[in-house]
This record gives structure tokens, sequence and C-alpha cells, in this order.
């Protein structure tokens, strides 16, 4: 019977088109057997999609296809840009959202919708019950365009319209001043930047400005859990803190001159003495690790933390299609080295892993999670003003895990460490690469 179904398939094979190449011919062919004899009616073209994406992870595991459902939503997430209408919302525990903030002078706000309202329908459905990342998605759509919500406020149930805009998400969600309790040692600042998005080096720049200007000791440019983002960016920001003329990265692809090139600085950065410590982990990546080598390289900053991830290439986004039906081909397309590769590491293959901190400080993955969390939250509480100044005593990295520090044993090494002159020396003049294996727990691959 198989032998039967296998003559029978190959009779009615067609002869490759001459204009076709055999790959396409036959992957035309399956297709048109699939819609046709399948054991379910199926949508062709969608199939062939999402069959995409799966075969573009097969050449790594960065390269991604966006079909038209996900492409709107993939580009907002990378430029810190949303069309929403400007909330923040917490799950509920039987299911549904509560509005937890109201950005000001945003879509939500102008249409009446207030802290603590209930959405309890979008469009009419019913959202009580939905899952919060359902909520979300529902709720953002085309820009200029209205989304209609049901709120349960004071026992009241109201209907509220509002029109969809573009939502900036800072990507400095952290900007703060650790003194000590006895004042005699320097105050060190601390920049959390949450992703590589167009003006993040001129947000970092402002955030720097307004440390120096209290006098910091030091600086702590926080790059965990930080994904990377745009090449250009990164770029910018190691400028700041360079003289001119170093190269900063270099690239290399196979289309010719342009995909071989090294990134220089072009000025001096107007933050060329401050010592800078920058705390990696298993999730910095790509930009981050642009940012993180670079300025190691060239001896302007000490690591802190763990091995960071290990993604050295470079992604293109290539449009496909237009209008409704456009989606979006994330191929890699460069690699990136870093100027020297002092603290870069090598798996039992020789490829390039993750950087290898110059103080290592490692983290459970519960304290991991927790430590993620409450970033979030912060995140949250600062959106309306991020680049205000919190000044605090030095954290505790032995106490409970909070939102302003403590409980974070990896800023307190790097605290103490930008206060201690002895061993920041001895450890930047110590560049020597660690070669093993980048370990990370099953399941945890994070950027993308």
């Amino acid at each position: 019977m198989l032998l039967g179904a296998v003559l029978g398939l190959l009779s009615g094979w067609p002869l490759t088109p001459p204009e076709d190449s055999p790959a396409a011919a036959i992957a035309h062919r399956v297709m048109e057997l699939v819609e046709g004899r399948y054991v379910e009616a199926i949508d062709g073209p969608q199939w062939l999609l999402e069959g995409l994406d799966q075969a573009l992870s097969q050449l790594d595991r960065h390269s991604r296809f966006f079909p038209p459902s996900e492409a709107t939503q993939f580009e907002q997430d990378t430029g810190g840009i949303l069309f929403g209408i400007g909330i923040i919302m917490k799950k509920n525990e039987t299911g549904g959202a509560t509005v937890e903030r109201v950005l000001p002078k945003g879509p939500a706000e102008r249409a009446g919708i207030r802290a603590g309202d209930q959405i309890v329908s979008i469009e009419g459905d019913r959202s009580d019950r939905w899952e919060l990342a359902q909520i979300s998605a529902r709720i953002r759509g085309v820009i200029d365009t209205d989304v209609s919500l049901g709120v349960l406020r004071d026992g009241k149930e109201l209907q509220i319209s509002a029109r969809r805009a573009a939502v900036h998400i800072p990507s400095v969600t952290e900007s703060a001043l650790f003194t000590a309790n006895d004042r005699t040692a320097p105050s060190i600042g601390l920049i959390r930047l949450q992703q590589f998005q167009p003006e993040s080096s001129t947000e970092l720049q402002q955030a720097v400005e307004k440390l120096l200007a209290e006098g910091v000791g030091g600086l702590i440019l926080d790059l965990r859990n930080n994904g990377g983002g745009l090449f250009s960016e990164a770029v910018k920001i190691v400028s700041l803190f360079l003289e001119e003329g170093p190269s900063v990265v270099s690239t290399r692809g196979r289309t010719g001159s342009s995909d071989h090139q090294t990134f220089k600085t072009d000025a001096d950065g107007p933050f060329l003495d401050v010592p800078l410590a920058i705390l990696i982990d298993r999730f910095s990546a790509s930009a981050s690790e642009i940012v993180a080598a670079s300025l190691r390289d060239h001896q302007r900053a000490l690591l802190v933390g763990e091995m960071s991830f290990g993604k050295w290439s470079v992604q293109e986004l290539i449009p496909i299609g237009g209008g409704k039906n456009r989606s979006l081909l994330k191929l890699t397309t460069q690699s990136f080295h870093a100027p020297l590769g002092l603290r870069v590491t090598h798996d039992e293959n020789g490829d390039r892993a993750g950087l290898q901190p110059d103080l290592a400080v490692e983290m459970l993955p519960q304290e991991n999670l927790q430590l993620i969390t409450r970033w979030r939250q912060r995140s949250f509480d600062r959106i309306e003003d991020p680049l205000e100044l919190t000044k605090l005593a030095d954290p505790d990295g032995t106490a409970e895990i909070d939102e302003l520090g403590n409980g974070d044993p990896t800023i307190t090494a790097a605290i103490d460490l930008l206060r201690d002159p002895a061993t920041r020396t001895s450890l930047m003049n110590d560049g020597t690469p660690v070669s093993e294996a980048a370990k990370m727990a099953p399941g945890e691959e994070r950027p993308r």
C-alpha cells in the first residue's frame, strides 16, 4: 500500500518548469498536494508562511520570519514605540486586567480612563477572563484607529472609546545615586538600559550628565536582561566614553565591501574619565555585548556579573510585500567583532561564546526571576519621568530583593569595585580570556 502511494505520488509529479529552480518546483508541488489531499482543509499560503519561520530557524537561532500578523508588533517592540492607548495593566486573580497606571497626556487619559478601572470588554467582546497578553494584543492596533473598552468603575460599567497613537517606551528604566551612610566614600551612579532603540544614546547621555552634576565617583551601566536592539545606538553609546579614533566594532558579511566595515569614534566623547562598571548576565546579548566588549577592550570599563549570551551577529530587517500583507524577514547578514575580544570566550568547537566578566557574581535562576520582576515594576513606576534621579543609601546585597537595589549582590559588588582603585587597576590589566562553553539552563534562551 505504501509503495503504491509513493508510485502514485511520483506519477503525478510535474516536470520542473525551466524557469523554476528544482527547490521552488518541489515546494510548489508539495503545497498543491497538501491543499488538495490533506485530511482536513487548510489555508495553503498561511501554512507556507508559518513554515518559513521554522525553515529560517535552521540557519541560525536568530533568523526569523514574521508574517503580517506579527511584523508590526515586532517593529514596535524593537523601536520602543507602541501603537496603543498609553496604559499599564496588571492581571486580576480571576482573569482580565485592571488599569494600574495611565500615561500622562496619552490617548487613555484624554479619553477619561483612570487607574483602577477594570477592563471587562474590548470591542464588545467580554474580556474579564482573558489573559493579560490577549487583552494587550486586542488594545494595540493600527495608529489613528479607535478601540472601544468596557470598564468597570465603582460598580458601574462604562463604555469608553480611545484613539490609538504612538506611545514611546523609554529605554532608560533606572537612574539612581547611591551614597554610603557615613558619606566618606564617593557616591556611585547607576543607569539601567533595557533595550537599544532610537534615542537610547541621547537618553543615556542625559542620565549620565545628571549623575556627574551630583559629583559621582563612578558609574554603573546595567545591561542585564538587555537583549540588544539597534546596532547604531550601541556604537553611539560606546562613543560617549572614548576619545576620537579607536575602533568600536567591526562587521563582516558576504555582499561586498559595505559588509566589511570598522566603526570608529569620530570625536572625543563627553565622559572620558568617570570610572565605569558594566553589569552583564546570561540575557545580555548583541548590542549589549558590543558595548561591554568594546569598552572593556579599550580599558574603559570592567565587566561584573555573569557570562553574557554570546550573540555575535547582526540581523537585517527586510520588508516582504506591502500593505496588509507586509511581512518581515529578520536575516543574519553579518557577524560583528570586538576590537580585541579580550573577554570573549569560546566553546568546545572554537566558536565565540559569551563575555566572561572580570568579576563574576553568580545568581540563582529564581533570584534572576525576582530581579527581572522588580525591574519591570520599577520601569512602570518611573515611566512618567524616566530620567528622574533617585537618591538612595547604599543597597544591602544580603537583604530581600526590592526595586531599589537591595538583595542584588551584583550591584553591591560593582559599587565596592568602583570604590577600590587598586582592585580596579589589577582587574583591568588582566585581559586573559577564559575558554569555556557558555552554559544556560534549558529553555532560558531569550534574546532574539
